[in-house]
């Protein structure tokens, strides 16, 4: 079929000869593997690239970790850039092929069918990337675990509301204690402790850790705030001193109904007697974070201050 792949044997099966599955109009993804045409093709990467390897698989792999997570979209801190493929197989024999990461698994995992692939669920994903090594794929900052679980548990936000959430903090808590003692633990169970709901982006995470590594108390994210327009939810707060944080990625600067919404959330919020501290990127790196900390922590003593002399 065009565009579908298939292995030199099946081809052979067919009747094509082995100069003919050396014709250059016969793509090669992958070893004994070829495709010809691109009208089956789904989206011209990933998806294919996994549907093209799976024409050699055993029946029993998953596609996992890193490459699960490509598919279900996770938020990650970098871009793919022709990475190998992770593929995890039962037993103790890993998939050993160019462009493959193999993994090998004992215990039962779940195995869900996305894009009419195999691959493993959220939950098990999540934890398999606290597995990745820079060796292995690349090494998954422990802040950005927390990061996908929030973004799991939370959906996606659309302009309808939000997607069913991927995983339930019940899940994620099953993983975590099937991944047992593996590497990564530690790191995994302290992002586990840290996961939290509602949350739209991982900046809003790392903007919440961030504050709390600065010995701030860690904020409230999402809660409904009472307005004249009705509520509406800031990305994290300190309740008790009236003060909101509101973080303002890119879509903020170009888009400009994005930006009059903020204005006037922020105007709703100042007329209901609350504070807003708005966050840029550059406030949630290394550098700007103690500045920012320290901007907050001003806020909360005049809030605090404030809140007292109203009692």
């Amino acid at each position: 079929m065009d565009g579908v792949a298939f292995t030199t044997a099946e081809g052979r099966a067919a009747g094509l000869t082995d100069a003919q599955l050396r014709r250059v109009e016969l793509a090669r993804p992958f070893h004994g593997v070829r495709v010809r045409g691109l009208g089956g093709r789904i989206d011209g990467g990933l998806i294919d690239r996994c549907h093209d390897l799976r024409a050699v698989l055993p029946a029993s792999s998953s596609f996992s970790h890193l490459t699960a997570a490509r598919l279900w979209e996770f938020p990650l801190p970098w871009s793919a850039a022709a990475e190998p493929l992770h593929v995890v197989s039962p037993g103790s024999i890993p998939i050993r092929r160019s462009g493959v990461v193999g993994w090998t698994r004992r215990d039962p995992q779940t195995v869900r069918l996305l894009h009419g692939l195999p691959v493993t669920s959220p939950a098990d994903t999540w934890a398999m990337l606290s597995m990745m090594s820079d060796g292995r794929g690349r090494a998954v900052p422990r802040e950005w675990l927390v990061a996908v679980g929030d973004f799991l548990i939370s959906g996606r936000r659309t302009r309808w509301g939000r997607d069913d959430p991927l995983a339930s903090m019940r899940e994620l808590t099953e993983a975590v204690a099937l991944h047992g003692s593996r590497r990564g633990a530690a790191s995994l169970a302290w992002a586990l402790a840290r996961v939290r709901r509602p949350v739209d982006s991982p900046r809003e995470t790392l903007l919440r850790l961030g504050l709390v590594a600065a010995r701030l108390r860690e904020p409230i994210p999402q809660p409904a705030i009472p307005t004249a327009a009705g509520d509406r939810h800031p990305d994290l707060a300190y309740l008790p001193e009236r003060v909101l944080i509101e973080y303002l990625g890119d879509v903020h600067r170009i888009d400009p109904r994005a930006w009059r919404q903020d204005l006037t959330r922020v105007q709703l919020f100042e007329d209901a007697g609350y504070r807003t501290i708005l966050v840029g990127a550059e406030d949630v790196s290394p550098d700007g974070m103690p500045r920012l900390a320290a901007r907050v922590r001003r806020a909360l003593g005049r809030g605090a201050g404030a809140s007292r002399s109203h009692e």
